[in-house]
Formats: structure tokens, sequence, C-alpha cells
């Protein structure tokens, strides 16, 4: 019986090392005044031309209960470059208390910074999250037209980036975890 324990526990130690190396999710935390404020779009990475979710999670720091229903004490706004701050419609995500949404189109990929002012229970909040938001013909497949196959190397290594599946070295490591899983299950099986 010490066989399916050593499995258990190569398994386990190997599932914990592709799941710490594999895409980030880009979601950030805020302390906000006895709250935790998380950010991050519902679909990830964002993209341009299609309707996207950011999200908010607001989380009572204290007792980690979600803080419902302020959807309408709260404005979320994104700003880009030198352009105004342009308010987002906010509603709360249905069955997921304490997390709050605003749909969006981003038009322009870049680097935008995403505003989320008003009050909680009271508190006065102003804080504000950076975020990148990505061309969708990054992550199409196959791509653009004809004329834009110039470099299919870097046009695929950048379409790979852009989609979350990781750099050469997020890979080697995850190959590497998955070697170390393969060598541990044959040692296990010589034993036998």
């Amino acid at each position: 019986m010490i066989f399916p324990r050593r499995l258990v526990v190569v398994g386990t130690i190997a599932l914990l090392l592709v799941g710490a190396v594999g895409p980030a999710v880009a979601h950030e935390t805020q302390a906000v005044d006895g709250n935790e404020i998380t950010f991050g779009g519902a679909d990830e990475p964002l993209v341009t031309g299609e309707r996207m979710w950011l999200e908010f999670s607001v989380v009572d720091a204290e007792s980690g209960e979600p803080v419902e229903n302020h959807a309408a004490n709260l404005t979320v706004s994104v700003q880009t470059g030198d352009h105004e701050k342009r308010a987002l419609e906010v509603g709360e995500k249905h069955g997921e208390p304490g997390v709050y949404e605003a749909p969006v189109v981003f038009t322009d990929p870049g680097d935008y910074v995403v505003h989320l002012e008003g009050s909680l229970d009271g508190t006065d909040v102003h804080t504000h999250f950076e975020t990148t938001v990505h061309d969708h013909t990054d992550l199409e497949y196959p791509g653009g037209a004809a004329g834009d196959e110039a470099s299919d190397a870097d046009t695929d290594e950048n379409r790979t980036q852009a989609a979350g599946v990781g750099s050469g070295p997020t890979v080697a490591v995850v190959v590497g975890a998955i070697g170390l899983l393969a060598t541990g299950v044959a040692v296990l099986l010589r034993r036998q």
C-alpha cells in the first residue's frame, strides 16, 4: 500500500508545480479603508472589439465577507492616454455576492487606467487599477491577411504570450515539472 500513497504525493507535488507556473490571471487586489478590492476582467486577456466585463470583488478585510448592494453607490470609468475618463454602467454580478461588473468594448489596444469611485458603507472610495488591452487579432487563428505573414515566428510568439499561454521559461518549467512527475512514477513502478 506504500505505492499508491507515494504516487499520490508525487502527483500532488506535480500538480502544485504546474499550477504555480501556469498562466497568470491578471487580477490585482488593493486594500481600501477596511475592504479588499480585487480587479480583473471576467475573461482575460482583455481584447478590442468584443464586449468585455470589468469586475471588482469587494470583501470586508476583517470578516472576509462580501460587501454587497453598493452598485448604485459606485462609479467605474476607464481612461487611456490623454483621453477623458468615461463612466461605465455598474451592476452586481448575478450569483456572486460582492462582485460588481461593468461592460465595455475597447476600440484601441494599449494601457488603460480603470477607476473605481463612490462609497462603501459610508466610506469614500477613490482607487484605480492599470490594465492592458490587446488587439483581438493577436488571438485570431489563422491570422490576418496574406501580407501579414512577414514574420511568422515573431507573430506566433506574440500571440502565444497575449493569449496567456506562457513564455519560453514558463513552458520550460512546466515541461520540467511533468518530467519530474514521470521520473517519480517510473521510480515508484520499479520498486514494486
